[in-house]
C-alpha cells in the first residue's frame, strides 16, 4: 500500500461508488482496488445513499447523476453537502450545460464524463484528497471534456 493512498498516514482512503450501471460500477471498483483504494460499497439508488454514508463514512463519494430511485445524484449530493458537509465527484454521461450548472451548485470536487479513463479517475481521487487537506481551495477540475 502506498502512503499517498492513505488518509492521515494510517488508513486507506474509503470510497463509496453511487452508480446504477453494474458494469461501470464494477469497473471503477476494480480500477480503484487495484490502485490500493478501499471501495467500501456500491449503491445503485438515491434513497440508499444517506444510510450507507452514515454507516460506512466514506472519504470520497463518486456520484452518477442519473441513478435509480426517486432522487437523482444532484439531489443526493445536495443533501450530502447540506447535512454532512460531504462533497462528491460526479461521474456521469451528462455533459449538458444545464445539468452541469445544477450539479456545480452542490460544490463538487470534480466532474468526470463517461467513459472515464483510469488516469482521470485516479487523478481526480488524488485531487480530492489533496483538496481535503487544503479546504480553502474552492476551484474544481473537470475531466474528459
Amino acid at each position: 500500500m502506498r502512503n499517498d493512498l492513505e488518509k492521515d498516514g494510517c488508513m486507506p482512503v474509503k470510497i463509496l461508488i453511487v452508480e446504477d450501471d453494474a458494469i461501470i460500477a464494477m469497473d471503477m471498483e476494480q480500477v480503484l482496488s487495484r490502485k490500493g483504494y478501499n471501495v467500501i460499497g456500491i449503491i445503485d439508488r438515491g434513497e440508499k445513499v444517506l444510510p450507507a454514508i452514515e454507516k460506512k463514512q466514506p472519504d470520497i463519494v463518486l456520484m452518477d447523476i442519473n441513478i435509480k430511485g426517486n432522487t437523482d445524484g444532484v439531489d443526493v449530493a445536495k443533501k450530502l453537502l447540506d447535512e454532512l458537509g460531504l462533497k462528491v465527484i460526479y461521474v456521469t454521461a451528462y455533459s449538458d450545460i444545464n445539468m452541469k450548472e445544477r450539479a456545480f451548485m452542490t460544490e463538487p470536487v470534480g466532474y468526470l464524463i463517461k467513459p472515464v479513463r483510469e488516469s482521470e479517475l485516479i487523478g481526480m481521487i488524488d485531487y480530492a484528497m489533496e483538496k481535503a487537506k487544503k479546504p480553502e481551495q474552492t476551484n474544481y477540475i473537470s475531466g474528459n471534456g
